[in-house]
């Protein structure tokens, strides 16, 4: 898992990789802990708040872009 600040420097290529592996990794953890073979429920709960991190990274360099364009218009 990449830290806050590492998912900020990153580019939108690398961030929806990262989102896909971490959906990817959430789907094994709940289907571990359905199945009785893990015990750590926390992990899954990491995961999710993992993906929103990313996916509030996704929508800040949006909004930089956005500002950007506009700023083209002008």
């Amino acid at each position: 898992m990449l830290s806050n600040q590492e998912l900020k420097s990153s580019t939108r290529k690398e961030l929806l990789r990262e989102l896909e592996e971490a959906r990817m990794a959430r789907e094994k953890k709940r289907i571990t802990i359905k199945t009785k073979h893990d015990k750590d429920t926390s992990s899954a709960s990491k995961l999710k708040r993992y993906i929103a991190r990313i996916l509030t990274a996704l929508k800040e360099l949006d909004l930089e872009e956005m500002v950007e364009n506009s700023k083209k218009i002008d």
